[in-house]
């Protein structure tokens, strides 16, 4: 019966060309592995894809969803797939499987895409036993979670731009910030104070979001947080920056990213915000565009990360 369940899947692996799209939450992770492997590496793997966000309440980037051996035939249409597989312990259907897939590829280690699914990312491990998995997928991590990132960004961008983008809005701020800016369809603008410090507001409804874009003029890195609370203090009157999980990291050698939580003083919410400096060296400027979520009471990972999409088109 598996060793039939296997060759029927190899079969469709290599056969199928029309793909349906693929099925689960943005950020969902499919484990599929043996009940035997699974108490081996249940920890290290969690320890993976474990990274959380405050927004205030702890939210983890990841969903990981650890799957029955005898029920994986019905997750393999899904976004994020990792089979894993150690030899020792020996098992029986996820070895064979794994294993068919390395006598075409010959790697311990690799990824494949749109193999079940559209815009899928299918990863998988065969290993000899616990000592090799610390020290090759422990030590590949990155790499792993750069993958998943990358068809997660894909997924959701197709989502916010599937009716277009909003080209009025583009040609403001292409023209004003001298950016190839990519704006979701419904946003609005709130405040426009362009012609007077260089500094616009826009967003949209219930769930809020709002993209904040302003150029600053003779500032460091060194005062990026302190210019960040100035502009927000400065132009968005009802908002707070708070020092609460404030994070600050380079992207790149031009760009900065700021995260933290703010307060909507009317409302008495808030939630969390992610923005983004770039700075020109040449005029002594910086480009700083930030993205507000307020979401109470409801995750806010995925409007998050909707928000950086853009604003990463906007300021690379």
């Amino acid at each position: 019966m598996q060793k039939n369940l296997i060759y029927t899947l190899l079969i469709f692996l290599f056969s199928c060309g029309r793909l349906p799209e693929s099925k689960g939450e943005f950020n969902e992770i499919i484990i599929i592995t043996s009940e035997e492997d699974k108490d081996i590496i249940y920890y290290d793997v969690n320890e993976i894809f474990g990274e959380v966000i405050n927004t205030p309440s702890e939210e983890p980037i990841y969903s990981v969803k650890w799957v029955e051996p005898n029920k994986f035939k019905y997750y393999l249409g899904y976004k994020n797939i990792l089979f894993l597989s150690l030899d020792n312990p020996p098992d029986s259907t996820i070895d064979r499987l794994v294993g068919k897939f390395k006598i075409n590829y010959e790697q311990n280690l690799f990824s494949l895409s749109d193999v079940y699914a559209k815009n899928q990312n299918l990863f998988i491990v065969s290993l000899s036993d616990s000592i090799k998995f610390k020290n090759d997928v422990l030590s590949s991590s990155d790499w792993i979670i750069n993958n998943v990132n990358e068809k997660i960004n894909l997924s959701l961008e197709n989502y916010i731009y599937r009716n277009g983008t909003n080209e009025e809005l583009e040609l403001l701020v292409n023209n004003h910030f001298n950016i190839n800016s990519s704006i979701q369809k419904d946003f609005l603008v709130i405040k426009d104070k362009l012609e007077i410090n260089d500094f616009l507001w826009i967003g949209r409804g219930y769930p809020y979001r709002w993209i904040c874009f302003d150029k600053i003029t003779n500032v460091t890195e060194v005062e990026l947080w302190d210019a960040f609370n100035l502009s927000v203090s400065e132009n968005m009157e009802n908002v707070i920056i708070t020092d609460y999980y404030k994070n600050i990291s380079y992207i790149s050698d031009d760009i900065i990213k700021i995260q933290g939580l703010y307060e909507e003083k009317q409302s008495d919410t808030g939630g969390p915000f992610i923005a983004f400096a770039k700075f020109n060296e040449m005029d002594n400027t910086m480009l700083l565009i930030s993205g507000f979520v307020n979401n109470p009471g409801k995750p806010k990972i995925r409007l998050l990360k909707e928000l950086e999409i853009q604003i990463l088109k906007s300021i690379k």
